[in-house]
């Protein structure tokens, strides 16, 4: 059983108790309203990443050679181009290149795998998302838009990666996640 799991669970029975049980100090609430925010920073709905509203950012997982030849990065090379720009970033494995999309918003790569042959590590994924937060930070980025990232050709598992996201993330509760889950029409 995950933490993320744990904390769903008891969220939902102590909805269910009378306001009269509680009789924690203050720092125990702050510290079970917290585990909760982590829990749901995550938001997840179907339909088409690319139609994501303007005030929230892209991101999505690339090799550092960034050849973008398969999967959904071929759209994002269709879309956003400018490879020479993100290859000029030198971004290694566990950074980020960022191209801006208009003065506030940013499409990030997140360089998860050496060369396009290659599968991504959890660590290597979760140094991606740290580099990418930093960034989202000093840019005043609060909200994202991404696919099941890693998930697909990738090939990592989307439970172990939500949690990630989570767990970087959710600490603070200052940052919107919305996985856009594509179902073709």
């Amino acid at each position: 059983m995950t933490l993320l799991h744990i904390v769903r669970t008891v969220a939902s029975a102590v909805k269910s108790f009378p306001s009269s049980v509680f009789s924690l100090p203050v720092a125990s609430c702050r510290t079970f309203a917290t585990s909760y925010a982590m829990a749901n920073c995550v938001r997840e709905i179907e339909g088409d990443l690319f139609s994501a509203p303007k005030d929230h950012s892209l991101a999505h997982c690339v090799a550092a050679d960034l050849k973008m030849g398969a999967g959904i990065a071929v759209r994002f090379k269709q879309l956003y181009g400018k490879v020479d720009e993100l290859k000029a970033q030198n971004a290694g494995v566990g950074g980020v290149a960022v191209l801006a999309d208009g003065s506030s918003r940013y499409v990030y790569y997140l360089i998860t795998k050496k060369t396009y042959n290659l599968k991504p590590t959890y660590d290597d994924l979760t140094k991606s998302l740290r580099a990418m937060k930093e960034h989202m930070a000093k840019s005043g980025v609060g909200k994202l838009a991404i696919p099941r990232i890693g998930c697909g050709i990738d090939g990592l598992e989307w439970g172990k990666v939500k949690e990630i996201l989570n767990t970087v993330f959710g600490e603070d509760g200052a940052y919107e996640i919305v996985v856009y889950n594509y179902v073709p029409k």
